[in-house]
Formats: C-alpha cells, structure tokens, sequence
C-alpha cells in the first residue's frame, strides 16, 4: 500500500447526509404536501448518531480523520519491508562474524509531540494547534518507524490512571513522507513484499 492510498473518512458524513435528506423531506411535506419521504426518514432517536466529546470538536474543525483500516495495513506492511531489509543485513553481518549479535527488528513507537526532534510540515503543526486549542485535555502524538519513518500525527485522550495506557480514543490525523515532505510516493530499492498472507 502505497502512502497515497491511505484514505480520509469523516465520521459525520452519515449525519451530514441525513440532515440534506429530512430538510428536502422537509420541504417537500410542507411546500408540495407530499410526506411520505418525512416518514420514511424519520429515525428513533437511538438511532441517531452520538459523538464524543472530541469527535464533536473534530466536526466543527471540519478534521477528517484517516481510515483506521487503511493506517492499520499500511503500518504492518511497512513494518514487514523494513524488517526484511534489516533481516538480509543482519545474515550478511552475521554470516561474516565469529560470534554474531542478536536481531532486532523494527518497532512502531508514539511521541509525545513535544518530544519529537525531527521536522514536521508546517499544514500538519497548524492542525495539531487547532486541535489542542479547541481541546485542550487532548494529547497529541506522532507515531513513526523506528529509523524510518513516515510519521502519523494522532490525537487521543490521555488516561490518568498509567503513562503506560490504551487510550479510549485515538484518531489518526494527517501522514507525511519522510525525509521529504514533498512528494507521496515512496521510491523502494527491493522487490514489494506479499503480505496478505503473513499471519501475525
């Protein structure tokens, strides 16, 4: 998967559409007298969606947030190619020593943002101070590939509780190349790698 194909989602667009369609039902019961589309339309009340706190302030901010799924694939195929490449490395390496050193492959790791030293594009700091001042209790994180990264900015609500959490919320926000920003296609040396297939 390729960082490009990463898609947005935006967990209100069912509400969005809902309002267009009870206004046009609206219209048409009171300015045509027709109602069959107001009842058809009308929903339980359970029915209707809720969104937390934070997912309230995403929708006014108008911040859609990347597909879960897609984060999710994307992660675990970048994490088997670089494990592959640091493997054959390490064979190499290990096939020419006398007392070889244990592998260790590549980790997936969260910053906290003000802990993180490497350059962020300026578009995703703009939308990480919008998020923190609508919300402050929010913490917000960047999640990279140990030695090579293309970050995530992600926003989650902190646990009290443990430094050492699941947080209830996480949202993956915006994504970049590194260790340029410009550009979304990733140019690789080795062969693509299988990995539907690798169970893990």
């Amino acid at each position: 998967m390729k960082l490009e194909e990463i898609r947005k989602e935006s967990m209100w667009a069912v509400e969005v559409e809902d309002k267009s369609l009870m206004d046009l039902a609206a219209a048409a019961q009171e300015v045509l007298g027709y109602s069959v589309l107001a009842k058809m339309t009308k929903k339980p009340e359970e029915d209707q969606p809720i969104l937390t706190s934070l997912q309230t302030v995403l929708k006014e901010l108008e911040i859609d947030i990347l597909l879960s799924s897609d984060v999710s694939h994307y992660k675990k195929e970048r994490l088997i190619e670089e494990t592959v490449v640091r493997m054959k490395t390490w064979m190499k390496t290990a096939a020419e020593a006398d007392s070889p050193s244990a592998f260790f492959g590549p980790d997936w790791h969260e910053d906290k943002i003000e802990n993180y030293h490497q350059p962020v594009p300026e578009f995703v700091l703009a939308k990480a101070i919008q998020i923190k001042k609508a919300f402050p209790e929010c913490q917000i994180f960047i999640e990279s590939l140990r030695d090579n990264p293309d970050p995530f900015l992600l926003v989650t609500i902190p646990d009290p509780r443990s430094p050492y959490y699941t947080p209830k919320e996480k949202y993956y926000i915006e994504v970049w190349e590194e260790p340029k920003f410009e550009g979304m296609s990733r140019v690789r040396s080795h062969a693509s790698i299988e990995t539907d297939n690798i169970a893990f």
